[in-house]
């Protein structure tokens, strides 16, 4: 058994707790593209990573709509970042972006996948291409850190609700009809 004390207690101890927020010189970025012109005819990239069922769903709609307006789809599914796959990845989104006029990059809806999804974007810019990222907006503030951080601050971000992914299809549809015309705004397309 052990005895009973009557120590004095320990004093309160404060805690700061930090905010993880970067903040970068207000150098200008690299440049930001418009297509400056109607969709048809244009090749619009989607690009998904294959993991979010609703961003899958959204691209389908998506691609629907595009057709409808007269551009040409061209999605591509990402893979892994690392190893063989990685260097597939790599390929395959160098040679995308020349099959490519502007495109659409997605889905960030969680924190590495908002921060592959700006990356994608980026690529893209520096191709010379308008492009958005779709980025749910729950991680908007992560993905525009993300943005600014790797120069391209003023990098296109298309904001969708949070969370997409337990949403049914007829949920999803409505909000991808809703946020394709903010897309084309984004990138300067009209129908």
């Amino acid at each position: 058994m052990t005895p009973h004390t009557n120590a004095p207690a320990a004093a309160p101890r404060r805690i700061l707790v930090r905010r993880p927020t970067a903040s970068f010189d207000e150098a200008p970025g690299a440049t930001s593209h418009l297509l400056g012109r109607p969709v048809a005819g244009v090749r619009v990239g989607i690009r998904h990573d294959g993991t979010w069922r609703s961003w899958q769903y959204v691209a389908r709609v998506w691609a629907e709509l595009l057709r409808r307006d007269g551009a040409i789809p061209v999605l591509l599914q990402t893979g892994e970042r690392t190893g063989p796959e990685g260097e597939k990845t790599r390929a395959d989104l160098e040679a995308w972006h020349g099959q490519i006029d502007c495109a659409v990059s997605g889905l960030g809806t969680c924190g590495s996948c908002t921060m592959w999804s700006v990356r994608d974007a980026i690529g893209v810019e520096a191709a010379g291409k308008p492009v958005a990222a779709a980025i749910c907006d729950e991680f908007v503030g992560h993905a525009r850190t993300t943005a600014s951080f790797l120069g391209h601050p003023d990098l296109k971000v298309l904001v969708l609700p949070y969370p997409l992914e337990t949403l049914p299809e007829a949920e999803l549809l409505p909000i991808a009809e809703e946020a394709y015309p903010r897309f084309l705004t984004l990138i300067g397309a009209t129908r």
